[in-house]
């Protein structure tokens, strides 16, 4: 088991990923309280999910996409709000249509990391490898913020490992 201070950079005070799950959790309240404060409703609703309240996370989503359906940062967390409510499957199933639909635009990396949390979630670490991989090759070809290059590479180092035992 890892320690916080091995976990991974969200870019949301408050907030880290544990390397060992892959999902982001509350690793300050009073940092995360400050920053839910000033956030916008997707890192909202990304600590009330890290916090474990669903159904405040469900909230947010259902009042932001009541005012912009075709939010996209809004979209993929209403996923991750799925799975948090004990339906993976089906989050993965709404991701893997977003990315249908996203496919080749700068969108698609942020889709080809959260599938592969959420295949990493199940299981399904060699899935997870090859989402964990697109996701990294594509951030670093659009040059994007490190803090999300890092989180792609260690979250393929952890699928790796995973997929590696289970050979």
């Amino acid at each position: 088991m890892s320690t916080p201070t091995d976990w991974i950079a969200t870019g949301i005070p408050g907030l880290s990923i544990d390397p060992d799950t892959l999902l982001a959790q509350v690793v300050d309240e009073d940092a995360a309280r400050g920053a839910f404060a000033t956030a916008n409703p997707v890192e909202q609703v990304m600590i009330e999910v890290a916090r474990g309240d669903v159904g405040a996370a469900a909230e947010l989503v259902t009042e932001t996409r009541l005012a912009d359906p075709q939010n996209f940062p809004m979209r993929v967390v209403d996923a991750d709000v799925v799975r948090a409510s004990g339906d993976p499957e089906r989050a993965i199933k709404r991701l893997r249509s977003l990315i249908d639909e996203f496919k080749d635009t700068d969108h698609e990396a942020v889709l080809q990391q959260q599938l592969g949390v959420l295949y990493f979630t199940v299981g399904d670490y060699h899935a997870a490898v090859t989402r964990f991989r697109l996701a990294l090759e594509l951030r670093t070809a659009a040059d994007d913020e490190p803090f999300r290059i890092e989180i792609s590479r260690r979250s393929l180092e952890a699928a790796q490992a995973r997929a590696a035992a289970v050979r």
